[in-house]
């Protein structure tokens, strides 16, 4: 059975909470991507930042050098595991109707704590192209 792991881009992009839009357009800008995950101090996945984020704060009149990522951000972003059937990724994709999934690994945090036992870190991206990729082997 076919896993994430097997057809996913390993290595994502990421920004921290605490960036600006300025930071994020950068980094969209220099690596042609469409969206990048906002992770804490401590590289937990904390959301998601989109163009289309970035183009809504553009029309709101937002401050690219004051406004923060956590003020504009998906607060949450779908994720799946590395290890996780594709089948399963494709399931969420459908049922969310979206074309990406942010593919995290859990791990134990340096310093204990009881509201957050793990921290989902994200190490890849599969998308619906990578679906098709595979369907077509």
């Amino acid at each position: 059975m076919a896993k994430v792991r097997d057809y996913m881009t390993r290595g994502v992009y990421t920004v921290d909470v605490n960036s600006t839009l300025s930071d994020v357009v950068r980094v969209m800008a220099k690596y042609r991507i469409s969206g990048v995950a906002v992770v804490s101090e401590d590289g937990d996945t904390m959301g998601v930042i989109s163009d289309t984020d970035v183009l809504d704060a553009i029309i709101k009149g937002r401050n690219f050098e004051t406004t923060k990522v956590s003020e504009v951000m998906m607060p949450f972003t779908l994720i799946i595991e590395e290890d996780a059937p594709l089948e399963e990724a494709a399931r969420v994709m459908d049922r969310e109707r979206v074309h990406r999934l942010f593919v995290v690994k859990e791990e134990k945090p340096e310093k204990a704590s009881l509201s957050k036992p793990y921290l989902q870190r994200p190490v890849g991206i599969i998308t619906s192209s990578d679906l098709v990729r595979y369907m077509a082997e």
